[in-house]
Parts: C-alpha cells; sequence; structure tokens
C-alpha cells in the first residue's frame, strides 16, 4: 500500500501531466498533507479516504464501460474502497473491478503514463451522502480512477449486491456528460502517448 511519500511522489507526477489541475486538487493535496497513514484508506475516516476506481475502454477505444450503482443509483466506473490488505491502490482498482463486474484481470490492459509509478488517469474528491444502514456520515473519496483497455468479451457478469446494471457508453456521448467531459478528455490523453 503507498505511503505518504508515494502518494506525493505520485501526486506530483500527476500534477506534471496535468498542471491545470492544481486548484482542482486542492483538497487532495491538504488531505494527505494533514492525514497519518493509517486513516488514509480508512473507510470509517469520516474526513476522507482514498478510493480506487477503473476507466474501462473497449479495444477501439470508442466505448467506455459503466455500471449502475445500486446504492448511489448513478451511472459510475467501477470502483470502491482500497483494503489495507491490498498491494497498492492499483491493486485495489483491479479487485473491486472483479468483484464488481467479474472481470478477469488478465482481460485489463493498464495504460499508464510511467514506467515507475502508479499515477491514475483521474484524481476525483467528491462527497459520498450519508449512509444510515452503515452507519457512515457523509464523506470525502478521494478516488484514483485508473484507465484499463479492455481485451476480453463485450458481456459482463454484474455482482447484483453492488450493481443493478452495466452499459458500454459511446465517449462521444461521454464527452457532452458534464460528469464525464473531463475525464473523457484525459482517457484521450492517456491512450495518445
Amino acid at each position: 500500500m503507498e505511503h505518504p511519500h508515494d502518494l506525493q511522489e505520485i501526486f506530483s507526477a500527476y500534477l506534471s501531466l496535468f498542471p491545470q489541475e492544481t486548484a482542482r486538487q486542492r483538497p487532495f493535496r491538504e488531505f494527505i498533507a494533514h492525514t497519518p497513514f493509517e486513516e488514509l484508506y480508512h473507510r470509517k475516516n469520516f474526513n476522507g479516504h482514498i478510493t480506487a476506481s477503473a476507466f474501462i475502454v473497449g479495444p477501439d477505444h470508442t466505448q467506455m464501460l459503466l455500471i449502475r450503482h445500486k446504492r448511489l443509483e448513478r451511472w459510475l466506473q467501477p470502483g470502491g474502497h482500497v483494503d489495507y490488505t491490498d498491494a497498492s491502490i492499483l491493486a485495489a482498482a483491479f479487485r473491486e473491478t472483479w468483484e464488481e463486474t467479474n472481470i478477469d484481470p488478465h482481460d485489463l490492459e493498464w495504460v499508464r503514463p510511467s514506467s515507475r509509478l502508479n499515477i491514475p488517469a483521474d484524481i476525483d474528491s467528491h462527497v459520498i451522502p450519508e449512509n444510515e444502514l452503515k452507519q457512515e456520515k457523509e464523506h470525502i473519496h478521494h478516488d484514483f480512477r485508473f484507465l484499463f483497455r479492455y481485451r476480453g468479451e463485450k458481456t459482463v457478469r454484474i455482482n447484483p449486491a453492488e450493481v443493478t446494471h452495466y452499459e458500454w457508453q459511446g465517449m462521444e456521448a461521454l464527452s457532452v456528460n458534464p460528469e464525464f467531459a473531463l475525464v473523457v478528455e484525459k482517457i484521450r490523453f492517456f491512450l495518445q502517448r
């Protein structure tokens, strides 16, 4: 699992790719600067915690896999909480994808900008609403979103405990969707490197 020094190094490399995001990334910068290691990934840290997710594009890069999250009732990329048993945040993205979609990690090719660091395609800090059933207050997810090229069959077997549907959505349509427009731009940047 990445320690604060590793996170700082990854974050600096990320900002060198996307210097225009300095202001957008202020919440994450403050979070890693002031949070002890043992609380960075802890899901009961309601000041926030790091999560991992996967942008999965098809082989021709024209579609991206989205799932309909059962509790949030939103179309999202696969992902979720990082466990302290995960080797890295990247490993958590692979595991969460497997748990939600049954996609074998061997069918995912990580699109990486660096051979040395686990740099995500996006870091997004967003509010997660309170969950009374799990006794979780409203909190922030600092989501490391990794980009993968899918090499398997287009049929996905979702986990009905977490996901209600899946859909391969067109990148052109996502590029005008306010929730995904910035992401599509960054995905195209990564795919062209």
